[in-house]
């Protein structure tokens, strides 16, 4: 008896398992630090700014912990987003990155405002909101590289291993015309677009911001696999370019490098030595959590770029230490996926997110404690700064992305391994 009639296909039903499949492979560890951190910088932004309805900066003595509440749940749910979409979208995201960095940077010098300074330009807003680009560029650089590097070893442009067919220094117009070639058709292209971004956000200018930048691009080449020559000639061309822009520094941002040197016979370098006095008046384990006296006009605007000099004076030096182990933590496990992931692209991206959470802890407490001049860079998930916590929350996303995607391809290999090894043992029969 034939059927008559069309049969109608099921359609199939939206579930979330995938989603719940992906959250279950998130790293709870870094997870746990990254709000243990965030935590502890609301902690201290409540205790800095509270005061601020006496000194007229505020009407409400939870001001500034709202604005950062916000910028941080926007963040989590973006980093949410980041971390359980397909991995292939990740790669289209990195592809946007790499074209949209230049552009936003350009726009920015045309339009930006800053604050205080007149000629700064490193804010843009929009409406009631203030962004600040440099710091979605710093996760944009990391997309965009690792996308540039393995697009260009797919094109067999990029020769990572060495000089090839350059010829000898004996021969040097060959060797020139031939080394010439070969950067061109190598990693040149992949270094001046990192070298233009760099010089985009120097120029604003946020130096602490293009320290960065160019510092994670540079630990993003090391760790591909380039030549130790390749890395001699890098450092050369960085010379050349870093030389003159280092003479042709504005006097303010010459100040930085004398007040460094010499805070105390400075006229500006008051904000180094109270910031030096917070360190030493907190000792080991500081003077209780709201009682710090640097804070009431000594240290200015002690919950930015200076909140780690308030959080030892309350805190103490071992507070500040076990906030550095989690973030040693946080790029140990980010090398460690970079390690484990047979993917150029996601190895790359890990190496970027660790070097980032390595270089901004770094030159903020540098910057702090007198190690390095002051930069102006935020301590990861305790300063106050919108746009800096939502793109650490981001940069975290991306992270887990790349790990849930390196998961899951471990347990397919080990699944199909397994397999192989009972289809030997006849255990599956292969009728």
């Amino acid at each position: 008896m034939k059927f008559k009639g069309k049969v109608k296909k099921q359609k199939k039903k939206f579930t979330f398992k995938p989603m719940i499949e992906r959250a279950q492979k998130l790293d709870k560890v870094v997870l746990i630090l990254v709000f243990a951190l965030f935590g502890i910088g609301l902690l201290m932004i409540y205790s800095i700014t509270s005061i601020s309805i006496y000194n007229g900066a505020a009407d409400d003595t939870l001001f500034f912990v709202k604005k950062t509440v916000v910028s941080g749940v926007i963040g989590i749910v973006g980093m949410i987003f980041l971390a359980l979409i397909p991995y292939n979208v990740l790669k289209f995201f990195a592809f946007l990155a790499t074209v949209l960095c230049p552009p936003i940077l350009i726009f920015t010098l045309i339009f930006g405002k800053g604050s205080g300074a007149s000629n700064v330009r490193s804010w843009i807003k929009i409406g009631p909101l203030s962004i600040q680009p440099a710091e979605f560029v710093k996760l944009g650089v990391i997309l965009a590289l690792a996308w540039f590097i393995t697009y260009s070893i797919k094109q067999n442009k990029y020769h990572l291993r060495s000089f090839k067919n350059i010829g000898t220094i004996e021969n040097f117009q060959g060797f020139l015309v031939n080394g010439i070639k070969y950067l061109s058709n190598s990693f040149l292209r992949v270094l001046l677009y990192l070298g233009f971004c760099t010089g985009l956000v120097l120029i604003q200018p946020d130096l602490g911001s293009a320290l960065i930048i160019f510092g994670i691009g540079v630990i993003i080449f090391m760790c591909s696999g380039i030549d130790f020559k390749v890395i001699m000639t890098l450092i050369g061309m960085a010379l050349l370019i870093i030389i003159p822009l280092i003479l042709s520094l504005k006097d303010y941002q010459m100040d930085r490098f004398y007040i460094w040197w010499d805070p105390f016979n400075h006229d500006n370098g008051l904000q180094n030595v109270m910031g030096y006095t917070a360190i030493a008046l907190g000792g080991l384990f500081g003077v209780g959590i709201g009682n710090s006296t640097q804070k009431y006009g000594y240290v200015i605007e002690p919950h930015t770029d200076m909140i780690s000099t308030i959080l030892i004076e309350e805190l103490g030096v071992v507070t500040i230490l076990l906030i550095m182990v989690a973030y040693l933590v946080i790029v140990a496990r980010c090398f460690l996926t970079a390690f484990k992931c047979k993917d150029l692209f996601g190895s790359l991206v890990c190496i970027g997110v660790g070097a980032m959470f390595l270089l901004q802890p770094v030159i903020n407490l540098g910057g702090a404690s007198g190690t390095i001049p002051l930069t102006g860079v935020t301590l990861p998930f305790i300063s106050y700064g919108g746009t800096s916590l939502m793109v650490l929350f981001f940069t975290i996303g991306v992270y887990l992305n790349v790990r849930i995607e390196m998961l899951s391809k471990l347990k397919t290999e080990q699944s199909n391994a397994t397999v192989t090894e009972l289809l030997k043992t006849n255990i599956i029969p292969f009728k």
